[in-house]
């Protein structure tokens, strides 16, 4: 009975609620994540959002590797902080931002080139001529030339360097103090050197090869340089063909004339074994009617008509042969002069396939 009573007490006790300690307890513990998550919000926003330094600059990258796209080169710097670019006047600057349509941007990106000649990659000119058949020649100047330039240019660099490491451009940014620290005053420190109370830019670059390979120009290069060689091979096949149907034709030519030949060496014998007949039967008929002509006139009329039967028989089969040589050399020639057509189609498509492949150069 007691027990029931003191479970009963307890029971009621907890169905009355939290205690004032609990509940400022609990309001504490409340209060503390609340401050927490506020402190931490503009953090989580910026993780979420990403550093926008950091995305300033990818944009610039993208921008710039964007106009090498379509202008077959790198942008030249900004010496005069207008947002344009100026060519003559060297490898380091701003970034043109206008140029490179990142409008509502300032000048406040540095931005450098690798201008070493002969690869200056500010420089459009034509550095990629593959071997085409002729008549064609390569006089496009597109992105295949820019990838010329970067693989020289990595080959043996002479020009931008970011942290000493050779580089096709590089971008900086001057951190919070709006002011370039150490190397980035005059050039470009190597992306990645974490931020010090001395150092607080950021830099973004692209190496040679890296940007070589960021543009696919291995690829483009490999594909355009295989074209044009297939071209060619199509060109000394067709080539071959053609000499091929000349030699078909001229001993076609050459049997045409055995014919003919043989045609007229026929009428030869056919005169003769006309002549032989004619011959003998004067022999015989003067043999007949004449006094002292002998049978050995008739005999020798007689084997006239006979060397000429054989003479004629040859000159039958000679013909019969030289006919059937004939047709077969216009056979051959027949078939050589298709072969040559279909070499000549091949050609065709080969060529415009590598003039299409040297055409489009990094164009996707």
């Amino acid at each position: 009975m007691n027990r029931k009573r003191s479970l009963h007490s307890r029971t009621g006790a907890g169905a009355r609620g939290f205690s004032l300690v609990e509940l400022a307890v609990g309001l504490a513990v409340l209060g503390a994540i609340g401050l927490a998550v506020w402190k931490f919000l503009p953090v989580s926003r910026q993780i979420a959002e990403g550093d926008p330094v950091v995305r300033d600059l990818r944009h610039a990258q993208a921008a710039v590797e964007g106009y090498a796209l379509r202008r077959h080169r790198l942008p030249c710097p900004d010496t005069d902080g207008d947002g344009r670019e100026d060519c003559a006047a060297g490898a380091l600057g701003r970034l043109p931002w206008r140029d490179l349509g990142l409008e509502g941007k300032t000048g406040r990106l540095a931005y450098g080139v690798y201008r070493a000649a002969p690869n200056d990659l500010a420089q459009a000119a034509a550095r990629f001529t593959p071997l085409l058949p002729p008549p064609h020649a390569s006089a496009k100047v597109n992105g295949l030339d820019l990838c010329v330039a970067l693989r020289a240019a990595a080959a043996a660099p002479s020009g931008l360097t970011a942290g000493g490491v050779p580089a096709a451009y590089a971008v900086a940014d001057p951190g919070p103090n709006g002011a370039f620290d150490g190397p980035n005053a005059a050039g470009f420190e190597l992306p990645g050197r974490p931020v010090a109370p001395d150092y607080d830019d950021r830099v973004a670059a692209a190496g040679l090869a890296e940007l070589s390979g960021r543009l696919q120009c291995p690829t483009r290069l490999g594909e355009a340089q295989a074209a044009a060689r297939a071209a060619y091979a199509a060109y000394d096949l067709d080539r071959d063909a053609q000499q091929f149907q000349d030699f078909r034709d001229f001993a076609y030519q050459v049997r045409q004339t055995d014919t003919k030949l043989a045609a007229a060496k026929l009428g030869l014998a056919t005169a003769d074994m006309a002549d032989a007949i004619g011959t003998s039967a004067s022999a015989i008929s003067i043999a007949a009617n004449s006094v002292g002509v002998g049978a050995g006139v008739v005999v020798a009329a007689v084997g006239g008509i006979g060397a000429a039967a054989a003479a004629l028989a040859a000159a039958t089969a000679s013909t019969v042969m030289a006919a059937i040589a004939e047709a077969k050399a216009q056979a051959q020639a027949q078939g050589a002069a298709e072969f040559r057509t279909q070499t000549a189609a091949a050609l065709a498509q080969a060529a415009n396939a590598a003039i299409d492949a040297d055409t489009k150069g990094l164009t996707p």
